[in-house]
């Protein structure tokens, strides 16, 4: 944050609580932006401080991203907390290990949403998944709504 063409950070920890909390203050510290780009802590990033969010999960289920993001900054507590419970049973199918498989399962989420036909949503250079990793994700998408 010490050089000045720098406005904030983005902080991707994947799954280190404390690691998110220790880098939002440190780049407060520094006088910057802290920006989230933590999929599996996104609700608790934004309480934790972070300032703006640049996430995977919102390539898609853009819907419930943005009702996350606009229920934290209304200061509505209720709506925030149960957004934040459906974002994080959509990132638990999604983002998980074996974590080279998070682009199949974000095609799939795309896929249900109907950003992407079906035979759009693969990846050809993503590992192979178990067949019911569609379904669990499919799933968890439909829970969004």
């Amino acid at each position: 944050m010490a050089r000045p063409e720098v406005a904030g950070v983005k902080l991707a920890t994947l799954y280190d609580a404390m690691a998110c909390q220790d880098a939002i203050a440190a780049i407060h510290a520094g006088g910057g932006l802290a920006i989230t780009g933590e999929d599996r802590m996104f609700g608790p990033s934004l309480m934790w401080g972070a300032d703006a969010a640049l996430v995977g999960i919102a390539a898609a289920a853009t819907h419930v991203s943005r009702q996350l993001m606009r229920t934290w900054f209304a200061k509505d507590a209720a709506g925030f907390l149960a957004a934040s419970e459906r974002l994080e049973r959509l990132a638990d199918a999604t983002f998980r290990a074996p974590m080279d498989g998070y682009v199949q399962r974000m095609l799939w989420v795309a896929e249900r949403e109907g950003i992407l036909p079906s035979r759009s949503a693969y990846d050809p250079h993503g590992g192979r998944l178990a067949a019911q990793e569609r379904a669990k994700v499919h799933a968890a998408y439909d829970e969004t709504a």
